[in-house]
């Protein structure tokens, strides 16, 4: 026993080379068990504040798998609802495990967000798809209240533009894909009409990014979303990522800074060519967001409420602010598979501005505004009311 504690002991210290994408075959569930607990105590970004006792987790289901045989349908039962209970504390809520039959086929998913969290949230709602959308947009638009409406729809990214109530400029996107679109004509056009409405409407009174049922992607696209619009560098959060084989090694913090646009340079240099001419300091700038905003849909309201004049209005967010980006190879952090698994996992994480880690938990709007799906099905976007509500009377 005494030896059996100095090896657990020393698990997270001095782990031992092993590299699960380096296995082929698997002769036990004891084996994959092995692979996949050796797999996330490398990679896994979250260990300095996850709940989940990793050794533990180890002394508790090394022995429960040691037993279970391959073709066997009740062990085949157990080990679903063992890998349910291994994953079900964990925060990163970009967490996805997919279990593979011998074939190649996916067997079983876990993704611990859903049921252990947005499931359980009391404004809890499905998405709202893009069409029921633009339903609300056409609405307002046969209302008189949207003027100049452009729109685009090029793979997955649908992108929306227009000016409401004469004073309000609008830009929607529901993936961050505008940068590798940007030369699709209907994209660009798009693009350019959401700046060119900030700089020329009349009476300017606010602008609304909205974000919501937004699965993230590219982080180059807040660039383009935010930079034309301010002056000044702002920093508004950290990162730091998973850099080696201990469970807790990472770089250091580094800031997130968003550059206004003339201040550009590299692949985005042309963001110089649009800086907004017109003073927006005293512009409410209004990021729209809800439960489905996961990554940069919610990493960008992080942003807009660094800016003095930013606010959040809608529902707290999904609460996956990790960004995937490395090579588990080369850091020992990340996405990491084999022929029976995959993990999908972050290879950072992110704490806002102030230090706080909103991973697992989500943003929480300045103003909060639930969604109402049944005022949406009839053209009634609540939501976003409510920002145009906040933008007309400042509250």
């Amino acid at each position: 026993m005494f030896i059996s504690t100095l090896l657990f002991s020393c698990r997270e210290e001095n782990p031992s080379v092993f590299n699960p994408q380096d296995q082929l075959e698997f002769s036990s569930w004891d084996e994959i068990f092995e692979s996949y607990w050796n797999g996330m105590n490398y990679s896994y970004a979250f260990w300095d504040f996850d709940p989940t006792d990793w050794d533990a987790v180890y002394r508790e289901y090394k022995p429960r798998f040691k037993d279970l045989e391959f073709g066997n349908s009740e062990d085949s039962t157990t080990v679903k609802e063992l890998f349910e209970g291994m994953t079900e504390n964990l925060i990163d809520h970009h967490y996805l495990l997919t279990l593979y039959k011998e074939n190649g086929e996916i067997w079983f998913q876990i993704m611990p967000a859903i049921n252990n969290d947005i499931l359980k949230r009391d404004y809890y709602h499905v998405p709202f798809s893009e069409e029921s959308l633009r339903e609300t947009i056409e609405a307002n638009e046969e209302k008189g209240r949207i003027k100049q409406w452009c729109s685009a729809q090029v793979n997955d990214l649908q992108l929306h533009s227009y000016c409401i109530d004469k004073d309000i400029v609008y830009f929607r996107l529901n993936i961050f894909a505008l940068w590798e679109n940007i030369t699709h004509p209907e994209v660009a056009k798009t693009w350019d009409n959401y700046l060119y409405l900030i700089e020329t409407t009349p009476d300017l009174k606010g602008i609304v990014i909205d974000t919501r049922c937004n699965g993230g992607g590219s982080i180059v696209d807040l660039s383009f979303i935010l930079s034309p619009l301010i002056t000044q560098e702002t920093t508004f959060g950290y990162t730091r990522s998973k850099n080696g084989m201990g469970r807790l090694d990472y770089t250091p913090w580094s800031p997130f800074i968003l550059y206004p646009a003339s201040k550009a340079d590299g692949e985005l240099e042309y963001l110089k060519e649009i800086q907004i001419e017109r003073n927006l300091e005293n512009i409410p700038i209004v990021a729209l967001a809800d439960l489905h905003s996961v990554s940069m849909g919610e990493t960008t309201p992080m942003a807009i409420c660094s800016l003095p004049n930013g606010c959040f209005i809608g529902e707290t967010t999904w609460g996956g602010h990790g960004p995937l980006t490395g090579n588990f190879n080369d850091t020992y952090g990340g996405v990491f598979a084999n022929k029976a698994f995959e993990v999908y996992t972050s290879t950072s994480h992110t704490k806002n501005i102030d230090g706080t880690i909103y991973e697992g938990i989500g943003l929480t709007p300045d103003i909060e505004a639930l969604y109402n799906e049944e005022a949406f099905m009839q053209g009634n976007d609540t939501q976003l009311e409510r920002a145009i509500q906040y933008i007309h009377t400042g509250k």
